[in-house]
């Protein structure tokens, strides 16, 4: 039996060791690095709210005109820019009409 005991023995450091890297790698994965969970979350969370503002714009877009009308034909977008939004050009005063 003496003989057996050190080779149990050894196996388990060699567990423990191995586990205990596993163990530290996964700590540093999850929590200590900069690419952490917490922040993982947070991007994730913002890749949705973005995706939803691009959803909205969209639909806000699609009231009027496609969106692929848009996308394909500049003078539509200058006329959907210029009425919907209200942008305006360089050195251009634009005067909004509001019917009550």
């Amino acid at each position: 039996m003496e003989k057996n005991e050190p080779a149990k023995w050894n196996k388990w450091v060699y567990i423990a060791m191995y586990g205990g890297t596993a163990l530290f790698f996964l700590l540093y994965i999850f929590v200590i690095s900069d690419n952490d969970l917490k922040k993982h979350i947070q991007l994730n969370r913002k890749i949705n709210s973005l995706e939803e503002s691009i959803l909205q714009t969209k639909n806000r877009i699609n009231n009027k005109y496609t969106y692929e009308e848009l996308k394909n034909n500049d003078k539509l977008l200058e006329q959907y820019a210029r009425e919907q939004l209200n942008m305006q050009k360089e050195g251009e005063d634009v005067f909004v009409i509001v019917y009550e």
